[in-house]
């Protein structure tokens, strides 16, 4: 399916979004540190006149654009924080803050979904119900959804929607599936206790390194050996640390990395071997193990009924293709677990991947998924106040 004609907003609307992303471009903050993107956040919904509501938290905003009363509440998120990256693009509104970038494109995520709010408040007097913001902090860290449901911002939610940008994928386009989208994440650090020597009496002594260089091989076992082929697991160890000098042998070395799964059935396997080669392994060489475990969000799990109603509204303006399944994580996950939701992937085309130092997100993408935002609110909020289950 070809797009049948580009997209045209109001020119206040996509002026106001391109000078939203601009800004946030420019002062990243990382997560739970997004006092600055709140505030930014806030005065922006202030001056369209929507209610920011109150749920206690640190940093992140709430707001609702309310029509009828009483009628079901449908759930928009975009995510607000940055990366403790030092960004190497050529953009002339590049990040004024040393170290920190917004390489994952939620400055994007942010000014789109402040569109749509333009979009949404120009039709409150017609809207069946509420549509409720949903601005997360933290989520580079898998805490902003946690500490959003536990304030209650689901409460009384019908259905939720989000999207992601995908520089992969050409602006115009979005990618929609049915069912799994993303994987599981949980990350992983070990340190191996030894005892430290003279490098040249290593029999004094009891070799950490050589240790943890037995693990990582081990580890790689847990995939070729103990999943199912037809299964999708990555175990990565993507950090090493330990010694400080080339003839010494030291007491510990620490490594960190990640596993990413589809079906709770590997992700409990993995995570259980895991535990077992790490211990078992260290044991052989006669050290011990301390592990710490960060269980992050489960895979994104698109509901059937609100992916299709989104792809409906999506075809109507964009070309709709299937997405691959990513490795990648989202706790948007963590807010499907508890209402119907789905999660796409907005073409964002650019010139590097996310999380690279290089990374753009193209802002011609962003009346897109401002479009998209307001047409699938809108549909959402109808169908639930038409009594039709989500």
């Amino acid at each position: 399916m070809t797009l049948v004609a580009q997209l045209q907003l109001e020119p206040a609307v996509e002026e106001a979004m391109q000078r939203i992303f601009i800004t946030l471009h420019q002062h990243p903050e990382l997560s739970n540190n997004e006092q600055w993107t709140s505030e930014q956040i806030k005065r922006e919904l202030t001056a369209l006149n929507i209610p920011i509501k109150e749920y206690g938290l640190k940093t992140g905003v709430v707001a609702e654009i309310t029509g009828k009363a009483d009628g079901p509440i449908i759930a928009l998120r975009a995510d607000i924080d940055a990366l403790p990256l030092s960004e190497e693009t050529k953009l002339s509104y590049k990040s004024t803050v040393e170290g920190v970038d917004h390489a994952c494109g939620h400055d994007f995520h942010t000014a789109a979904l402040l569109g749509a709010a333009r979009l949404l408040q120009a039709k409150r007097d017609q809207l069946p119900g509420t549509i409720r913001l949903l601005f997360e902090p933290g989520e580079e860290r898998h805490t902003g959804a946690k500490a959003m449901i536990k304030a209650g911002v689901l409460n009384g939610v019908a259905a939720i929607f989000g999207m992601h940008n995908m520089p992969q994928i050409p602006v115009g386009q979005v990618g929609v599936k049915v069912g799994k989208l993303m994987a599981s994440n949980d990350n992983f650090q070990v340190t191996i206790n030894g005892a430290g020597s003279h490098a040249a009496m290593p029999h004094t002594g009891r070799d950490p390194l050589v240790a943890t260089s037995a693990i990582v091989l081990n580890l790689q076992t847990i995939v070729s050996r103990n999943i199912d082929p037809a299964d999708r697991v990555v175990v990565t160890v993507g950090q090493i640390a330990g010694g400080h000098a080339n003839n010494v042998i030291p007491d510990n070395c620490c490594f960190r990395g990640t596993i990413r799964a589809f079906s709770k059935e590997s992700r409990t396997l993995a995570k259980q071997r895991f535990n077992e080669v790490v211990a078992h392994t260290a044991q052989a060489y006669g050290q011990t193990a301390t592990i710490e475990w960060d269980q992050g969000p489960s895979p994104v799990n698109n509901e059937p009924i609100v992916t299709k109603l989104v792809a409906r509204q999506a075809k109507q303006f964009m070309t709709v293709i299937d997405p691959e399944l990513t490795n990648a994580d989202d706790d948007f996950a963590s807010f499907e677990e508890q209402v119907p939701g789905c999660y796409v992937f907005m073409g964002s085309h650019g010139q590097s991947n996310l999380h690279h130092s290089d990374f753009i997100a193209n802002p011609e993408a962003l009346k897109y998924a401002a479009k998209l935002h307001e047409q699938v609110a809108l549909a959402l909020l109808a169908r639930a106040a038409d009594g039709d289950q989500l």
